[in-house]
């Protein structure tokens, strides 16, 4: 949510997707589900008709950028539980069209892009370079910390190839301050 109004202060719209209804009516009725995020804020994206949420992920090929904030919980096994990740790409690859960027930003390890979003999102029949664009950039916030907000902290960036890296990096710089750009994926990863 954070990141989603720092793009829409930066004059873009933004379509938010959840699996929650119930905060689906919230943000669409201009309240705020998240503490730290003021619900005056989503009214005026609301207000503006900048920002939209929905449960419906037919509407994914509306977008030229995906963002991937899920949550990744630890398992019994304190490894990062992938199901929502899982689930987020099954969802993308149903709908991906060419010239999508995919970028995931939740916490993971080094690899998931490779090896476990690429596969999935491959199932479409489109192919990664050509068709889509996949990278990753970890979800930056110090929640509730009026210094350190989403638009004021630099932002990692890893892509799949160049073209990716660049696309992604375009994304970011209208909402952060500086783009650290990193070799691949997996070294962004690494960085979380």
């Amino acid at each position: 949510m954070p990141l989603a109004l720092t793009f829409v202060e930066a004059g873009y719209s933004v379509l938010g997707f959840d699996v929650d209804p119930a905060k689906i009516e919230q943000l669409n009725s201009g309240g705020s589900y998240i503490g730290h995020v003021d619900a005056t804020r989503v009214r005026a994206a609301r207000d503006a008709g900048a920002l939209e949420a929905t449960t419906d992920t037919s509407r994914l090929d509306e977008a030229d950028a995906i963002l991937i904030c899920v949550p990744t919980p630890l398992d019994a096994a304190q490894e990062p539980e992938m199901s929502y990740v899982r689930q987020s790409a099954e969802a993308i690859a149903a709908t991906l069209r060419p010239g999508q960027l995919v970028v995931l930003e939740s916490t993971t390890y080094p690899g998931t892009c490779q090896e476990l979003l690429r596969p999935i999102l491959e199932t479409s029949r489109l192919h990664l370079g050509e068709d889509f664009f996949l990278a990753y950039s970890p979800e930056r916030e110090d929640p509730g910390n009026p210094d350190f907000s989403v638009g004021s902290i630099p932002k990692v960036v890893g892509g799949l190839n160049a073209e990716a890296l660049d696309a992604a990096a375009a994304l970011y710089e209208v909402v952060t301050p500086q783009i650290i750009r990193v070799s691949s994926p997996d070294a962004a990863e690494a960085t979380k």
